[in-house]
């Protein structure tokens, strides 16, 4: 299953899908001993650069977008990211109206051409496409939600990078 739609802008969930949530759950992800990339997330950014903007849409409880970017510098992929939107700044969760009422304001796109991706399913595929957002779940792991899958899953991120390339608008002339 592909996204069909044009994509004219692209959310990644922060913890889980881009980096590795392998780590204290009480401390900020910048300040962990160690931080990791998630297999295949350098090649997916590196192919989505340039092409349409990308930005981090995140639930975590503990990053304000400052520490977020640290994290993101620690590993060398915050130059890939035009905006970040965090739950601690915004008020609400991505399985909210108001969440990507905020992102769809902010990058200047309708939520229609916004892809998502992350590795909730609830929070990052399906909660997101109840408003219009393409939510594509990134199941790593071949897991088994409770009913049948309502959106389009990948287990590797280059196919979602592949997927967004083959999604885009043709250039204006």
């Amino acid at each position: 299953m592909t996204l069909l739609a044009p994509i004219r802008a692209v959310c990644f969930d922060w913890g889980g899908t881009l980096m590795s949530e392998q780590g204290p759950d009480d401390i900020p992800m910048a300040l962990w001993p160690a931080v990791a990339l998630v297999e295949g997330a350098l090649e997916c950014l590196q192919a989505l650069d340039g092409q349409v903007p990308l930005a981090i849409a995140s639930n975590a409880s503990l990053s304000s977008r400052p520490m977020v970017e640290r994290a993101l510098a620690r590993v060398g992929i915050e130059r890939y990211f035009s905006h970040i939107f965090c739950f601690v700044e915004i008020g609400h969760r991505k399985d909210q109206a108001a969440f990507w009422q905020v992102v769809a304001r902010e990058l200047a796109v309708p939520l229609d051409s916004l892809a998502m991706l992350g590795d909730s399913y609830e929070q990052d595929a399906l909660g997101p496409r109840r408003f219009g957002v393409q939510g594509v779940w990134f199941n790593p792991h071949g897991r088994l939600p409770k009913g049948e899958i309502a959106t389009p899953q990948v287990q590797r991120l280059t196919t979602f990078s592949a997927w967004v390339t083959t999604a885009l608008p043709p250039p204006s002339r």
